[in-house]
C-alpha cells in the first residue's frame, strides 16, 4: 500500500457503488453484508466467507500489503462481476459497516425481483 492511503474503498462491479470506509474491517463488513444476499453458489459463498466474512480483516491485509488491492470475480446474470477491495485517500470515508447502495440498473433490478421471487 503506497501513498496517502487513510481508508478502503469497496465495489461489486455493476451490482454496487463504491464506498470507502476508515477502517478495513468496516469496509470487508459491509461488503460481505451485500455479497451474501446475492444468489451465490455455495462454493463461491464459502470462498467470499474467508475474504470478506468474520475475522477476514488479517488475511485481506495480508494480500493487500503483498499486491497493493485484492480483485476477485464471479458470475451473476450472465456476466463476470469483479469485487474490489483497495487502499484509497478517497472520501467520504465511512466510520461504520454498511451494505453497499446497489446501482440502479435494469440487471440489479431483475437481480432483485429474482430474489423477492423466492
Amino acid at each position: 500500500m503506497k501513498g496517502q492511503q487513510s481508508g478502503y474503498a469497496v465495489s461489486i462491479e455493476g451490482i454496487t457503488e463504491s464506498a470507502s470506509f476508515l477502517s478495513l474491517a468496516d469496509a470487508l463488513a459491509s461488503l460481505w453484508g451485500t455479497l451474501r444476499t446475492l444468489p451465490l453458489g455455495w462454493t463461491q459463498y464459502e470462498a467470499y466467507r474467508y475474504f470478506f466474512g468474520p475475522g477476514a480483516a488479517q488475511r485481506t491485509e495480508s494480500f493487500l500489503l503483498r499486491d497493493g488491492h485484492l480483485l476477485l470475480s464471479f458470475v451473476l446474470l450472465g456476466q463476470t462481476r469483479l469485487i474490489r477491495v483497495v487502499p484509497t485517500a478517497a472520501g467520504p470515508l465511512q466510520v461504520a459497516p454498511r451494505r453497499l447502495e446497489l446501482l440502479n440498473t435494469p440487471a440489479v433490478m431483475a437481480l432483485c425481483l429474482r430474489k423477492s421471487a423466492a
